[in-house]
């Protein structure tokens, strides 16, 4: 995997488990509370960058922990250089 693209896993990560923990939730509790739809483990694995998110289920997360999506994306200067380049690199359609 190159490494721009772990990196940002692991931008995304740290923002899904900043959210969880903000919501005061385990990854046991996301698991039992979802209904099993976010196991622990694979959460565990996107949290720790170790695994890509869809956007499909980015967007899913987002609407279980009732925060707007871009609060799980990587903070950053919308106008940089660097995050057009992540952004040509990642097309929307794209598994981050």
């Amino acid at each position: 995997m190159p490494a721009d693209r772990q990196h940002v896993h692991t931008l995304v990560g740290e923002q899904l488990r900043a959210v969880r923990k903000r919501r005061r939730m385990t990854l046991t509790q996301v698991e039992e509370t979802s209904g099993g739809e976010f196991r622990t483990s694979v959460l565990g694995a996107y949290e720790r960058g170790e695994r890509g998110l869809a956007v499909h289920r980015l967007l899913r997360l987002a609407e279980f922990y009732g925060v707007p999506p871009a609060e799980l994306l990587p903070e950053g200067d919308q106008d940089s250089d660097e995050s057009h380049a992540v952004s040509q690199r990642f097309p929307p359609d794209s598994v981050l």
